[in-house]
């Protein structure tokens, strides 16, 4: 290879750059219309319903150990029928706080107005979210905390059932910015 072959793609390289960048600069100003000041924040998610939300969070070992989950969650989505209000679940799977604690923080940004967690790993995670958004009321079914923040509940057996189904019942819309 010569020197002189080396040196001729050197132009055709800033050629190219130079034309794609013009690309760029070119789509921006389409995008961006006719200047008028633009929102440039980070994206959030936003229920357009504007009803109230009650957010399962389980491990998939708690889901197949027993049916607990599943008559907490055929609860809620009774109470949420009844009450106008949204359900949702998130079953993943976690052994520990560390592995739970994503998924609590991905309900927050939901805006989940009611948090119901079920099992040890997400019952553990609950105090950093509990922390993270104190208006938010947390639930944990079969958690093995002993000790909790002032808005998480801690609940077992049937009883379970009955104090959830009431709390979805009776859920009200959180301001939008919390």
């Amino acid at each position: 290879m010569s020197l002189r072959s080396g040196l001729g793609r050197r132009p055709l390289f800033v050629s190219a750059l130079g034309a794609a960048i013009a690309a760029a600069v070119f789509g921006y100003a389409l995008l961006m219309g006719d200047g008028a000041s633009h929102h440039t924040g980070a994206p959030r998610a936003n229920d357009v319903s504007g009803r109230a939300t009650a957010c399962l969070a389980a491990d998939s070992a708690s889901t197949t150990g027993g049916d607990t989950v599943t008559r907490i969650w055929s609860a809620m989505q009774s109470a949420g029928s009844q009450h106008d209000a949204n359900v949702q679940q998130v079953v993943e799977p976690a052994a520990n706080a560390e592995q739970a604690f994503p998924h609590l923080a991905g309900l927050l940004v939901q805006h989940c107005d009611l948090i119901v967690t079920v099992g040890a790993p997400f019952g553990q995670a609950t105090p950093g979210i509990a922390a993270a958004a104190p208006s938010v009321p947390i639930i944990a079914v079969d958690s093995t905390l002993a000790t909790t923040p002032p808005n998480v509940t801690l609940l077992t057996g049937p009883d379970a059932v009955a104090w959830i189904t009431e709390r979805v019942g009776g859920l009200q819309r959180r301001a939008s910015g919390t």
